[in-house]
């Protein structure tokens, strides 16, 4: 007899999920693939954070000796360093979102190793933008607030700006560690992205600068928002957005299936060929 001795015996085996069963959609996705990966999200998120250390010193050292010189050179240094450990929160991330199964170190460790090299020169860009990004605003923001005239077109500048480049890298980050590319190609191909699906574009960069500005704005608490949620929060977000777009145009489950399928078939014939003949 089952738990509840009335209506269904919920002793008996159920039907189970349905091999092609839809993914969910929305809020329940989100909640689905947290709940699962949590963990995974947050230690990538930690590691991630403590990366950016030399990057937040170096250009707050910068921003208060109002050195621009020093803020680029410290994003330059910082970015080098983070490039590669914000790969992996983009990683896991994604391999989330794909229902990917494994240890999450296990394939941190290894994704780490096959994207340092190609995270590096993405950090650094990323980082000399928002470092950029973050002076105008400061400057802004000091002018107004000494009494002095900042004009509306420069206002608009510093909002498109930072609402383009985060456009730009919401399909960048996640080229960087699913593609095998020149950098070059990656740039283009998200202009491309950010142009054909404009309004997944927009929505990704408002997200991305509403929450990194509360995180700023909430500073020092915003610290413990950093650590939390930081980076993989508004990522499991955005990559959720576009998951759909870059399948369209990358095919990324398709590759990934046909390269697992191409490796068990070298692990397969190097098996054969070790063991020794009947």
């Amino acid at each position: 007899m089952g738990l509840f001795p009335f209506g269904k015996d919920y002793s008996k085996e159920g039907p189970g999920v349905e091999k092609d069963t839809p993914r969910k959609t929305g809020i329940p996705r989100f909640f689905e693939v947290v709940g699962r990966d949590l963990t995974g999200m947050f230690l990538a998120n930690f590691f991630t954070c403590l990366s950016a250390l030399p990057a937040i010193c170096l250009v707050t050292v910068g921003l208060l000796g109002r050195s621009l010189v020093v803020m680029l050179a410290g994003a330059v240094i910082g970015g080098a360093i983070a490039g590669p450990f914000l790969a992996g929160t983009y990683d896991t991330v994604l391999r989330a979102l794909r229902d990917e199964p494994g240890y999450w170190w296990a394939t941190y460790r290894r994704a780490f190793r096959q994207n340092w090299k190609s995270s590096i020169l993405p950090g650094i860009l990323y980082t000399l933008v928002v470092t950029f990004q973050i002076y105008i605003l400061y400057f802004c923001f000091s002018t107004a607030a000494q009494g002095g005239s900042v004009g509306t077109g420069m206002w608009v500048a510093a909002i498109l700006n930072l609402l383009v480049f985060h456009m730009l890298f919401t399909y960048m980050w996640p080229q960087v560690v699913l593609l095998k590319q020149p950098f070059h190609q990656t740039l283009a191909n998200s202009l491309l992205c950010m142009l054909g699906f404009l309004p997944h574009a927009l929505a990704a960069s408002v997200i991305q600068i509403v929450f990194w500005g509360i995180v700023i704005l909430t500073m020092p608490l915003g610290v413990i928002l950093m650590v939390l949620l930081g980076f993989w929060f508004a990522s499991e977000i955005c990559c959720q957005m576009i998951a759909g777009d870059l399948e369209q145009v990358f095919h990324v489950e398709a590759q990934i299936r046909a390269q697992k399928d191409a490796e068990l078939a070298r692990a397969l014939a190097e098996e054969d060929q070790d063991s020794p003949g009947e």
